[in-house]
């Protein structure tokens, strides 16, 4: 029982679709610019923006509408293997006068800098850097007396979320873990954010490249998982059902003023939805690296099983971290 409860992990923490979309991207006015072209498309256009062609080869998705209130163009590309949203680049004007265009600037430059925080200068272009991505503010001359504002964005996040819903920072690729509890000894995840294991299969991910539902290859067959949120998508239960076993794993999830997973609790049921098993966990993080992912946590346990006392232990992990270049 303890070998089957210590393999359930927080390996598949995933997020739902929320109206305000997902918040570990890069987003254009509330549109986040990543997963399938066509996901982002139809946001685009829920968002007042008008689709009215696009290039030869595809690539490039052209678009008219409101950008902070005020008419531009936008360019959606994609790329044409995988149909994923690569960048978008927005135009605004051409403006003939010193004072408009420098008004407008400073306008973009305020709105741009509530959604994505400070800039940095250098020369005349000016660069807001994110945890997902970059946007780069610059004005290009169009050689006719007139000059354009010009808006680059460019997600540079991984798409699929698995190590983001793990609560991971940075491109994370490898992680091993001594005495790890309620997570595997070792991850490794690929460049595209996807976590390797064979174990588990027919994944779905919903747009933004958060798992939403698989099954878990085990001794006693599948099993399957369902995940419920809180306002701040964040995980608030998750639940695996052994049908085969009859068997139900729940577990429920608190939260520091840091976000960080503060408490625990596994609960395991019986077919008669009897509790039959708890474990408690209370993380005390004790060191982080450059990136802000924990390297050191004093991990408390207190476990019940049914028909025993409880009993009360604490774990020293450590961890080491691996990153994609």
């Amino acid at each position: 029982m303890r070998k089957i409860l210590i393999a359930i992990s927080l390996f598949w923490i995933t997020l739902s679709l929320y109206a305000q979309g997902d918040p570990h991207s890069l987003h254009l006015m509330g549109t986040a610019l990543e997963g399938a072209v066509d996901s982002v498309r139809q946001q685009l256009i829920a968002n007042g923006f008008t689709e009215w062609g696009q290039s030869d080869d595809g690539e490039d998705l052209y678009f008219r509408g409101n950008f902070y209130g005020i008419r531009a163009k936008l360019i959606l590309s994609q790329s044409t293997e995988t149909h994923l949203v690569t960048s978008a680049y927005i135009t605004v004007g051409p403006y003939s006068t010193e004072a408009m265009i420098t008004k407008n600037l400073q306008y973009f430059l305020y709105k741009l800098q509530k959604e994505h925080g400070e800039f940095t200068q250098r020369d005349d272009s000016y660069f807001f850097l994110g945890d997902y991505g970059s946007v780069k503010l610059s004005i290009a001359d169009n050689g006719n007396g007139s000059r354009d504002i010009r808006v680059f964005y460019y997600p540079s996040s991984a798409f699929y979320k698995d190590a983001v819903s793990q609560g991971f920072h940075g491109p994370v690729q490898e992680v091993v873990t001594e005495n790890a509890v309620a997570e595997e000894q070792f991850m490794h995840f690929l460049q595209n954010g996807q976590l390797e294991n064979p174990d588990l299969i027919h994944r779905q991910y919903n747009r933004y490249g958060y798992l939403v539902s698989a099954q878990m290859t085990e001794q006693t067959g599948h099993s399957t998982v369902q995940y419920e949120y809180d306002d701040d998508f964040r995980l608030k239960q998750r639940i695996l059902t052994n049908t085969e076993a009859n068997i139900t794993y729940v577990n429920e999830y608190s939260y520091n003023e840091q976000g960080d997973i503060a408490t625990q609790q596994q609960k395991v049921y019986d077919k008669n939805k009897e509790c039959i098993l708890t474990i408690t966990m209370r993380n005390n993080y004790l060191t982080r690296d450059q990136q802000g992912n924990w390297t050191t946590n004093s991990l408390s346990l207190s476990y019940w099983e049914k028909g025993q006392q409880s009993q009360q232990t604490t774990v020293l992990q450590k961890r080491t971290i691996t990153y994609w270049e």
